[in-house]
């Protein structure tokens, strides 16, 4: 009898703290369902787009790809620099042209304000652009880097031997590659007007798709099912040799 006393007495008092704590809970404010609808957090500020703002974001550039960010600010400022370069020297040239025959007119002030694009010399732009980022930035990124390292520690012998020993030969490379390039592109060009470039291609593409669908398809599934993913590109470009053996006999045989 004792024992069924106390066990009733337990669970009357498990009983009461569980009433109690549901009163509790029910006591809690909540908050209403259709609260966070109405009352929305604030939106967030647009990202500041400050001249500081973006001189932090390249700064970090710097920091985190410092080849790479400079490659492609030197494509940029080349390319920027020899179109405003080309456009002044061809808007000087029209305007003497007009002093000297007295034949400047709202006219043709209005044609030549018309055609900025077609006095800026295209070719140009492009070759200082690929000099710029692809052979002046990274050897100026790796000499400095050198000479901060190895070089004088005086700033004036740093900059004595960077103007005396580096910069003429460098110079003399940029003329001589702004020349080969300038060469390479008007025959590009050339090429790519009289010889139909693209129709030719296109014709030679639709003609080879179909033995790639017998080769490259079994090649690629082969590499995905037996070899690891670091693996596929030297599979893949082994597999090109056979390819581009077949491609060479084929142009071979249609020059013959």
């Amino acid at each position: 009898m004792d024992n069924t006393t106390n066990s009733r007495d337990e669970n009357n008092g498990d009983d009461d703290r569980i009433m109690r704590q549901g009163r509790m809970i029910d006591n809690v404010p909540r908050t209403p369902r259709n609260s966070l609808a109405a009352n929305p957090p604030p939106p967030r500020p647009p990202p500041s787009s400050s001249p500081s703002d973006w001189l932090n974001r390249y700064n970090k550039l710097l920091d985190q790809y410092p080849l790479r960010t400079k490659m492609i600010t030197s494509f940029c400022v080349s390319a920027f620099g020899s179109a405003l370069g080309s456009y002044l020297s061809a808007t000087a040239k029209e305007n003497r042209r007009a002093a000297n025959n007295n034949r400047q007119s709202t006219s043709s002030t209005a044609k030549s304000q018309s055609s900025i694009l077609s006095k800026i010399n295209w070719v140009d732009v492009l070759s200082y652009a690929i000099h710029g980022g692809l052979i002046n930035a990274p050897i100026s990124h790796y000499w400095f880097e050198w000479l901060s390292v190895h070089g004088p520690s005086s700033n004036t012998k740093s900059v004595l031997v960077d103007q005396l020993a580096v910069q003429p030969p460098l110079l003399m490379l940029m003329f001589v590659c702004l020349d080969v390039l300038r060469a390479n592109i008007r025959a590009t060009i050339h090429q790519f007007r009289e010889a139909s470039v693209i129709s030719n291609s296109v014709t030679n593409a639709l003609q080879v798709v179909p033995n790639s669908w017998r080769f490259w398809p079994f090649a690629v599934y082969f590499t995905f099912k037996y070899l690891k993913k670091k693996h596929y590109t030297v599979a893949l470009n082994l597999c090109s040799v056979a390819w581009t053996v077949y491609l060479s006999r084929g142009a071979g045989a249609a020059e013959d």
